[in-house]
């Protein structure tokens, strides 16, 4: 959601030299962004090592204006050590100190957050961003030969049914293995299941349950590899989580399953999505963990309401 922001930001400063610091974990998203000069990983784990990347990246003569998207402490003292004359973010109770130019906290969650972040440059600008610019992955060079390695010649879809946010955002597994039935049936696709290490012995179960043949690269992919795997899918279904961002950004028919959080705020943008919610009065609560164990939003939301979104895209992009 931080790709339309790296579009506008190019769009309104063309001549500019914009350096990215990011996580390492995340910083094959950005590689290849045209929008961007320079992707820099943080040098180790926490703040110290940050802060450290932040110093040594700095140009002769220091950056002319830090923007820092995450609404975090940490985030804000990390940009401290850019020395930039100007850091932008949005505010909060410790944090407002650090930086020289606070937007409100609660515009953090006003409107989608990829709007949210444009408001950023708009306050170093001094006018008005247009339309939030699409999101933009761009795949590796070599992303036919990963599919072709994990996937062999079968077409395929994919779930990714866990999330790092917690529990709550989690559809029931038994109702992923009805979709992986199902589709797998219906389609003649191979399913193949994404998702980090400690998921992949659920997702072990999940594929035994389905009773459908399948590949389970739970925490055996890079990230390069998984954007590989996603660009090569005919539908990606999941949670709420990274891997839906990504399949959307890369124009890959998308279906989100959204619970305890807001699709209005945080819903994968692109020209193929769809989103599945239910209608639970409780949501969205953003809880990690259901505060009444009962995972109502999830347990509203049916296998054929899911099958059907999926479904309807993969005959859209056949015609």
């Amino acid at each position: 959601m931080a790709t339309p922001f790296c579009a506008a930001l190019r769009n309104r400063f063309p001549d500019a030299r914009i350096t990215l610091l990011c996580r390492g974990y995340v910083a094959d998203v950005f590689r290849g962004n045209p929008a961007l000069d320079r992707v820099l990983e943080y040098g180790g784990a926490g703040v110290l090592a940050r802060s450290g990347t932040a110093a040594a990246s700095r140009p002769p003569g220091g950056y002319d204006a830090c923007f820092v998207l995450p609404p975090s402490f940490a985030a804000a003292l990390v940009s401290t050590f850019s020395r930039a004359r100007r850091r932008i973010g949005f505010g909060g109770s410790l944090r407002s100190m650090l930086l020289t130019d606070c937007l409100p906290a609660g515009d953090y969650r006003r409107g989608h957050l990829s709007r949210a972040y444009l408001r950023l440059i708009e306050r170093i600008a001094e006018r008005a961003e247009g339309e939030v610019p699409p999101p933009m992955v761009v795949p590796p060079g070599s992303w036919r030969e990963i599919v072709r390695e994990r996937a062999g010649d079968r077409e395929y879809f994919v779930l990714a049914p866990g999330a790092t946010y917690g529990s709550s955002k989690v559809w029931p597994h038994g109702r992923y293995q009805a979709l992986a039935r199902r589709l797998a049936a219906e389609t003649g696709l191979l399913p193949l299941i994404v998702g980090r290490a400690e998921e992949r012995q659920g997702a072990e179960a999940l594929l035994d349950g389905a009773g459908t043949e399948g590949k389970n690269y739970s925490g055996d992919l890079s990230l390069d590899e998984l954007i590989g795997i996603l660009r090569g899918a005919r539908v990606v279904t999941g949670n709420d989580s990274g891997p839906v961002h990504v399949a959307a950004a890369l124009g890959v028919p998308t279906v989100a399953i959204f619970g305890p959080t807001s699709a209005a705020w945080t819903a994968p943008r692109g020209a193929a999505v769809r989103i599945v919610t239910g209608s639970a009065a409780c949501a969205p609560c953003f809880k990690r963990e259901c505060p009444s164990g009962t995972l109502e939003c999830m347990a509203g939301i049916e296998v054929d309401d899911v099958y059907r979104a999926a479904a309807s895209l993969i005959e859209e992009v056949r015609r």
